[in-house]
């Protein structure tokens, strides 16, 4: 059963810079025993959350409150630094553009890299079926996707994320298709999965949407719980798709 458990959960973030990551610095940070505690930030600080099937939880905030951050910390993109994090069923995130892309690889290893990610086989007639809902030109699975637009890129990471059903389905903000011909597709695929999934959490600065989505909202707050808003909504039956340019 679909679970998402969380008990004071907290993460920090380094501080340093990329060259911190040498192996010169960190021998030299141990040597003359520097404090780690200077260079981290708490991005997450102490959340609690016990979702079962059926919920479906919005995330509230202005920028930087942490509500990206707590869908990659539950995505399992980053690790709690410290508290208790368990969760149960299969989750599809839905998290950014690009997240775990290779843009020097071609459009079908792309694919089977994701699909491998997620713990999938990519078998050639999943392959198939994806490519087929893209509805992009066989030709263009041998091309890197560096080459792709970000409508075509979209529409490949899109095809790739929501191939299967979700137990549990986290949405960012960013979610969008460029193209209207496109966008009415995706948006009712999205909405089965929406219908389907046991547990989804969706990050979002639009109160309107989060009331019509969900039945409740965590409102959060410099990586904090601010306060926890009980709604009393449907399963929802539309899910809004946000347009960005090109």
């Amino acid at each position: 059963m679909a679970r998402i458990d969380l008990q004071d959960v907290c993460l920090d973030y380094p501080l340093y810079g990329a060259y911190d990551f040498s192996l010169k610095r960190r021998l030299l940070g141990r040597l003359f025993r520097q404090s780690s505690e200077m260079r981290t930030i708490r991005a997450i600080d102490s959340i609690s959350i016990d979702a079962k099937a059926g919920a479906r939880i919005g995330l509230a905030g202005p920028n930087g409150s942490g509500k990206s951050t707590l869908l990659r910390l539950i995505a399992g993109v980053f690790p709690a630094t410290s508290g208790k994090v368990e969760i149960s069923g299969n989750i599809v995130p839905l998290l950014g553009l690009g997240a775990g892309v290779n843009l020097d690889f071609v459009a079908a290893d792309n694919i089977s890299l994701l699909l491998r990610i997620s713990g999938r086989k990519p078998t050639p007639a999943i392959l198939e079926e994806i490519w087929a809902f893209t509805e992009l030109e066989e030709r263009m699975q041998r091309l890197p996707l560096r080459m792709f637009s970000s409508g075509m890129l979209m529409r490949v990471l899109f095809a790739t994320a929501t191939a299967f059903p979700a137990d549990i389905l986290l949405l960012d903000e960013w979610l969008s298709v460029v193209d209207e011909n496109f966008s009415a597709k995706a948006e009712q695929r999205l909405r089965k999965m929406v219908e389907t999934a046991a547990i989804v959490i969706i990050a979002s600065h639009d109160h309107a949407l989060l009331r019509r989505t969900c039945n409740s909202i965590i409102n959060l707050d410099h990586g904090r719980i601010a306060s926890t808003v009980a709604l009393d909504a449907p399963v929802p039956h539309h899910l809004e798709l946000r347009e960005i340019s090109a």
